[in-house]
């Protein structure tokens, strides 16, 4: 199994609802899988391009946000 590690994340009140429903639901057993099976469909639904190049969980040196790039050089 790969290792993991704990990130602490805030969200809205009505994302909270959301995963809490989803857990209540049982189709997820946590929150944490709640919160993975969103991340990886962003990875999925991701260009390749816009991806970073280490895949999802695995440390990256930048501060993680995606940068998108403009249509319209300056």
């Amino acid at each position: 199994m790969p290792s993991r590690s704990s990130l602490n994340v805030s969200l809205t009140p009505e994302l909270t609802d959301y995963v809490a429903a989803q857990v209540a639901s049982g189709r997820y057993r946590s929150a944490s899988e709640v919160i993975r099976a969103g991340l990886r469909l962003l990875q999925r639904d991701e260009p390749a391009a816009d991806r970073p190049s280490l895949p999802l969980g695995e440390g990256n040196a930048g501060d993680g946000r995606r940068r998108r790039r403009s249509s319209n050089p300056s």
